[in-house]
């Protein structure tokens, strides 16, 4: 039995066969919840921009727990790189049905010491990462008249 039952009972399972894109889940929070969409039954696209060797160890650990896993590198504030990464989740496992958009920069820093080019930064990586990548899988969620969409900011 997985240990995720006695945190999730109702979880383990209910995604058997649903395919869960996490972007920026090489490390931290998206780590996290790529392992739990895992461990309820979700074979998992795991998305990193630059922390390759970590995205290789959290699909280890995803196929270590039977799931099936496929780890792409794309830069989802970049819409040539959201078309290829969706691309290589559909090739590889069918259209996506849950969406976690978790890759984010933070910067804690006094408003005051924030430039613009900061500023422009936070907001491609944060923001716009989110609406190149919702637009890339909402039309097939809509098609088939299920998906689920997850936004997570720090």
């Amino acid at each position: 039995m997985l240990a995720i039952e006695n945190r999730y009972p109702l979880l383990v399972n209910d995604l058997q066969g649903k395919i869960a894109l996490v972007t920026g889940s090489s490390r931290g929070i998206g780590r996290a919840v790529a392992l739990a969409l895992a461990e309820a039954g979700a074979n998992i696209v795991l998305n990193f921009r630059s922390r390759q060797t970590e995205a290789q160890t959290v699909e280890s650990e995803i196929v270590r727990l039977q799931r099936c896993c496929v780890t792409i590198q794309a830069d989802v504030s970049v819409g040539a790189d959201v078309e290829r990464l969706i691309r290589g989740a559909e090739e590889s496992f069918g259209p996506v049905d849950i969406l976690v958009n978790n890759a984010g920069i933070f910067r804690p820093q006094p408003v005051e010491q924030i430039t613009e080019r900061d500023w422009d930064e936070l907001i491609t990586a944060n923001l716009k990462s989110c609406f190149l990548v919702t637009q890339a899988v909402l039309p097939g969620m809509r098609a088939r008249q299920w998906g689920r969409i997850i936004n997570l900011s720090s």
